[in-house]
C-alpha cells in the first residue's frame, strides 16, 4: 500500500512539475513573440509540446511563430492540426482567420476566401476577417479582370497577327503578278545595260 501511495505522489509531482514547465515555456515563448524573436518564441513553443504533445495553445503560438517567420507551409500543416483536433470555437474561427491571411501571403485567394468564410461561420462579429475576406474577394475580381483582359489581349494580338499575314500574301502576289507581266512585255529576258 505504501508503494502505491509514493508511486501515485510521484506521478503526481511528476506531472505537477511538466505542467509548470509547460508554462514556463509558453511564458517563455509569448515574451519572445512580444520582442518579435520569433525563432526563439519557437524553441520554447517546440519545448513545450515535447513535454505536453496536445496541448493546443502551444500548437497554435507555434503556428503563430511559423507564420512570422515566414514558414508557411509549416504553419499551414500545423493550423489544420489543430483544426482537426479542437472544439473551442473561439480557437477555431482565429485557426481559420490565420489560415486566411497565410493563404492570401501565398496568393491562393480562393483558399483565404474560404477560410475567411468559415471564421465568419464561426465568429460572425470578427471585423478583420470580415475586411480581409472583402479584400480578397477584390483582389480575387481584379485577379479575373487582368486574365480577361490578356486573353483578350491575345486574341487582338492573333487578330492582328492574321491581318498582317494576309497583308504579307497580298503583297506576294502583287509582286507576283507584276514580274510576270513585265516578263510577257519584255519578252522574257532583261536588256543588258552596255
Amino acid at each position: 500500500m505504501k508503494k502505491c501511495l509514493i508511486l501515485v505522489c510521484f506521478l503526481f509531482l511528476l506531472a505537477e512539475g511538466r505542467a509548470q514547465s509547460v508554462e514556463q515555456s509558453l511564458a517563455k515563448g509569448n515574451q519572445y513573440y512580444k520582442n518579435q524573436q520569433y525563432d526563439l518564441a519557437e524553441i520554447q513553443y517546440r519545448k513545450a509540446l515535447e513535454e505536453v504533445p496536445n496541448n493546443l495553445t502551444a500548437k497554435y503560438n507555434l503556428a503563430n511563430s511559423l507564420y512570422r517567420q515566414r514558414k508557411n507551409d509549416e504553419a499551414l500543416d500545423i493550423l489544420k492540426n489543430i483544426h482537426e483536433e479542437g472544439s473551442n470555437k473561439n480557437l477555431q474561427s482565429s485557426i481559420f482567420y490565420n489560415t486566411g491571411v497565410i493563404y492570401t501571403r501565398q496568393k491562393s485567394l480562393e483558399a483565404s476566401i474560404e477560410a475567411y468564410k468559415s471564421a465568419l461561420r464561426l465568429n460572425p462579429d470578427d471585423k478583420e476577417a470580415r475586411e480581409n475576406l472583402q479584400k480578397a474577394l477584390l483582389e480575387l475580381k481584379k485577379e479575373q479582370q487582368n486574365r480577361q483582359n490578356q486573353q483578350q489581349q491575345n486574341k487582338m494580338s492573333q487578330n492582328e497577327a492574321q491581318r498582317r499575314l494576309q497583308q504579307l500574301q497580298q503583297k506576294e502576289k502583287d509582286i507576283q503578278q507584276r514580274l510576270q507581266n513585265q516578263n510577257k512585255q519584255g519578252g522574257g529576258s532583261m536588256p543588258k545595260d552596255w
